[in-house]
């Protein structure tokens, strides 16, 4: 689809032509969008600028970048499954300029001195923006807090144990009343692995709700912020649904896999559709729909969780759990959502892009005057086949190779810069 080269062009920079779409403002029209000194410097009909690097977006959809809350990028500790190099260039090739890197890392980042680290190595080698997780546990063990209040005091603003459930009440119950009052968000993988059977999935939907159930009753207690990470089944939904009317501050996920993906996949895909929480039923990917049309579901994740090849290439229930999601996400939900089922452009955005940066407080999410110019431009009708062996990541263990899809990245664009060019692709 393009290569991966950062193109500093000379500012600015004009993107005519295409339909500007920015949920945030209530823009879906026709419209020009001039970025100078990496910024949105105006969106209107027929700008015009002289010396501006122009690129004619006829017949595409120029939107705000998408972000994503919940992905894994895998160094430090096991770079030959991803590096942060390689999985953010494979973020912006999905059309995505900031991206929530969770914690499960070696050495975990759960005191300063290995988060600052952290830092470091995404200044140096990161395209896109990257903010990092904090764990909530100390060494993800589930017992022990970390040093939360200087972690947040330093500027973390997400603690997530993902990939383990906070399978002690008392230990997350400390936790969500230390980030009431540090004014943190808890982002929760809603697991209990005591439950755990294999066979046809990873986890029965009961390991999913209980889990779930539990911690709302925690936070009715605590107060504070929760966020419910990959939500999987319809009775999920109707807790998250109950939760929120009752004015809890809750926000819920789901993933491109769930909604696309259903029981019948791990016939024809084995290992490569084992993921946790498991693929459902089509029952459950209705109300996973519907979550996301009432508002019950704020936005969608990717879960990007990078495998070498030798941690699918084994028997299921020995396989590790997960999929690469950054370069599939966009295609597939174009043309499962959009083509076939009829939702709007802007309803995609929306929960790609503006609410995640609205709810939580991240780079992007509009087109607006003024903000980073971080930008997607997407071809919305090109008809291709997704090739794993084309992925810009450094994994390829993906459900979707050789899926036939309509729809794609054409640029994206990280303060003013051409992170990804896939112009060529069509």
């Amino acid at each position: 689809m393009g290569g991966e080269k950062i193109i500093k062009l000379a500012e600015p920079i004009l993107l005519k032509n295409g339909r500007v779409i920015d949920p945030a403002q209530g823009i879906d029209g026709p419209a020009d969008v001039l970025i100078s000194e990496g910024r949105i410097a105006a969106l209107a009909p027929k700008l015009s600028c002289e010396g501006a690097s122009s690129f004619d977006c006829t017949g595409k959809w120029v939107v705000p970048g998408l972000i994503d809350v919940h992905c894994h990028l895998r160094e430090p500790g096991f770079e030959h499954k991803e590096t942060i190099e390689t999985g953010t260039k494979a973020a912006a090739h999905g059309g995505f300029t900031t991206i929530v890197a969770m914690a499960n890392l070696n050495p975990v980042p759960d005191k300063l001195s290995v988060y600052n680290k952290i830092q470091q190595l995404i200044a140096g080698k990161a395209v896109v923006h990257v903010i990092q997780a904090a764990s909530v546990t100390k060494d993800l063990k589930g017992r022990d807090l970390c040093d939360m209040a200087t972690l947040a005091a330093a500027g973390v603003r997400i603690f997530s144990d993902d990939g383990l459930y906070i399978d002690r009440a008392s230990v997350l119950y400390q936790a969500l009343q230390l980030a009431r009052k540090l004014k943190v968000v808890l982002s929760l993988h809603e697991e209990d692995a005591t439950l755990k059977s294999y066979w046809p999935t990873a986890y029965e939907p009961v390991n999913e709700i209980a889990a779930i159930a539990r911690d709302l009753e925690i936070l009715r207690v605590t107060g504070g912020q929760v966020h419910f990470q990959h939500l999987s089944t319809a009775n999920s939904i109707e807790l998250i649904r109950r939760a929120k009317k009752e004015g809890l501050t809750v926000t819920a996920e789901v993933c491109p896999h769930h909604l696309t993906l259903s029981l019948a996949d791990i016939t024809h895909q084995g290992t490569n559709a084992k993921m946790a929480p498991p693929v459902r039923t089509h029952e459950d990917i209705a109300e996973l729909i519907r979550g996301l049309d009432d508002g019950t579901v704020d936005m969608i994740a990717t879960d990007h969780a990078p495998h070498a090849l030798d941690d699918k290439n084994v028997t299921f229930d020995l396989a590790a759990n997960g999929i690469v999601g950054f370069e599939t996400a966009l295609p597939t939900l174009l043309t499962k959502l959009v083509h076939e089922q009829g939702k709007s452009p802007a309803w995609l955005i929306k929960r790609m892009s503006s609410n995640p940066a609205q709810i939580f407080g991240l780079p992007g999410g509009t087109l607006a005057a003024g903000s980073a110019a971080d930008v997607c431009v997407i071809d919305p009708i090109r008809e291709w086949t997704i090739d794993k062996n084309a992925f810009l990541s450094k994994s390829r263990n993906t459900p979707y190779h050789g899926a036939s899809v309509k729809g794609g990245v054409w640029l994206t664009l990280v303060n003013g810069n051409v992170i990804f060019d896939g112009r060529a692709s069509g």
